[in-house]
């Protein structure tokens, strides 16, 4: 009987826990991707899972892009103009002895801090 009581609030923790969990986040970042070359702004494009996606979820719509895909990635991922972040010179090539500085602050480590 001692058991079933301690194992009956045990069990309210772990479900509240999981009813807690913050929703998934899923970021699809796609090169040279127009604002017409989407289903929801033209019925020529046929994407209907992409589409399903935003309109369950928020699409953000108002931003700034850049033209290479190093600068753009890396403005996702830490929030600052490219500029800022020492991507601004184009796309990063293989093998290339300089990236994202590593005492930069990331999309992963914000969501980490917040139990992502």
């Amino acid at each position: 009987m001692f058991h079933i009581m301690l194992l009956l609030p045990l069990c309210s923790l772990i479900v509240s826990l999981v009813l807690a969990q913050p929703p998934n986040i899923i970021v699809i970042l796609a090169d040279d991707l127009g604002y017409n070359d989407v289903s929801w702004h033209n019925d020529a494009v046929i994407m209907p899972h992409i589409a399903q996606l935003a309109a369950e979820g928020v699409t953000l719509e108002q931003h700034y892009s850049q033209p290479l895909c190093s600068p753009t990635r890396g403005a996702l991922l830490t929030g600052r103009y490219p500029i800022h972040n020492g991507l601004n010179n184009g796309a990063i090539q293989p093998l290339t002895p300089y990236g994202l500085d590593t005492s930069e602050i990331t999309l992963p480590e914000e969501l980490r801090r917040a139990n992502y």
